[in-house]
């Protein structure tokens, strides 16, 4: 939803400067925006799953000193979060392939 409005207000700032959309079409701009939406995702998506693995609840068990060791539940759980994120990025590729052959 996020990506949607930054979509738009970014389509908005563009509109309102002078472009068209026949220029936005032509220029890729729409396939050009799904794959840097697709990067975000997956860097969002990679970092929570990599938050719940063992390397960064050890040394954060061992600099911050917080009680809370490292668990399967923990890791099991940001996987599960992090898996909304990538799937979300999968389709956002899938879109953005389709943008650039069919050049919607």
């Amino acid at each position: 939803m996020v990506a949607w409005v930054a979509n738009a207000v970014f389509f908005g700032v563009l509109i309102l400067l002078g472009s068209s959309i026949a220029d936005l079409v032509r220029s890729s701009f729409f396939s050009k925006m799904t794959l840097l939406e697709t990067g975000v995702a997956f860097l969002i998506g990679g970092a929570l799953a990599f938050s719940g693995s063992v390397l960064p609840s050890k040394a954060q068990e061992q600099i911050l000193k917080r009680g809370e060791p490292w668990s399967m539940d923990k890791l099991k759980k940001s996987e599960k979060r992090a898996n909304k994120f990538i799937v979300l990025a999968v389709i956002l590729f899938l879109e953005s392939l389709a943008i650039s052959f069919f050049g919607v």
